[in-house]
């Protein structure tokens, strides 16, 4: 039964997202798109004694058509090291947001995460929902909030969990996400700091939730072209026994962003 009230929530709040956009097309005489995106690359390859090869990448694609908004970051992370894969992991993050009349202020939104880890051996995590979210650009600063309901599905290699009574290997939850991304640029735009904050929460067990931060600086070489260090770090409080609760990884590489409109 609450799977099933669930499931028509998130149905009837995305109606209600597209029925609210209808009077803006009406209204809109001229349709406008703007589009940014950053493509990043780096990896390294030692052979000898020691061997390895490291590969990671992605994309973030930004595009803003009248009132609605599209953001997709996507990212892959290959580790093979002396034979032994270590990392062989998908991260996939999708938001559509609709700006009532234009306005950010407050408007609605639906999102879709998706990721795996063999370190964490977490063989796929989908989650996805509606919220609500507030924007605020502030010259150097632009910052963007998001309260939402969400539906989980995690399947793990394994079953016995750390703070957890649930022993099972796929575990679907109801969520409650808070989400913060904020970006700052210095010196002309040369420097740009972006950090996103994730805060997961099980809507059926009190223990079980979740923390990400995913950070990055760029430091801008060419028009389109920079160099950027990231750190990202995750903390989770229901994990599979053996593992630890936290992980987190600095990565270094170089960015080319396009853009238009």
């Amino acid at each position: 039964m609450r799977t099933f009230q669930f499931h028509h929530i998130l149905t009837f709040l995305l109606i209600g997202m597209l029925l609210l956009s209808f009077p803006s097309y009406g209204q809109s005489p001229k349709d406008t798109l703007r589009y940014q995106v950053d493509l990043n690359l780096s990896g390294r390859r030692i052979s000898g004694t020691f061997s390895q090869v490291v590969v990671g990448g992605g994309f973030k694609v930004d595009f803003l058509y009248n009132n609605w908004h599209l953001e997709n970051t996507t990212s892959y992370r290959y580790n093979k090291t002396n034979t032994r894969l270590i990392e062989d992991n998908w991260y996939d993050l999708a938001t559509l947001k609709y700006y009532p009349d234009g306005q950010k202020k407050l408007y609605p939104g639906v999102f879709s995460h998706y990721d795996n880890n063999l370190i964490y051996r977490v063989k796929s995590r989908h989650n996805y929902g509606v919220g609500v979210g507030s924007e605020l650009d502030k010259g150097i600063m632009d910052l963007s909030l998001l309260a939402a309901i969400a539906k989980g599905n995690s399947s793990y290699n394994g079953s016995e969990f750390v703070n957890s009574d649930r022993d099972v290997s796929n575990r679907k939850n109801g969520l409650f996400l808070f989400r913060i991304d904020n970006s700052y640029s210095l010196a002309k735009k040369k420097i740009n700091i972006f950090y996103q904050l994730f805060y997961f929460q099980s809507l059926k067990e009190s223990t079980d939730y979740i923390f990400r931060l995913n950070s990055r600086i760029n430091f801008k070489v060419f028009k389109s072209l920079s160099i950027y260090v990231a750190y990202d770090y995750r903390f989770e409080n229901v994990h599979l026994e053996s593992l630890s609760n936290y992980n987190d990884i600095v990565l270094f590489g170089f960015n080319l962003a396009l853009s238009g409109g």
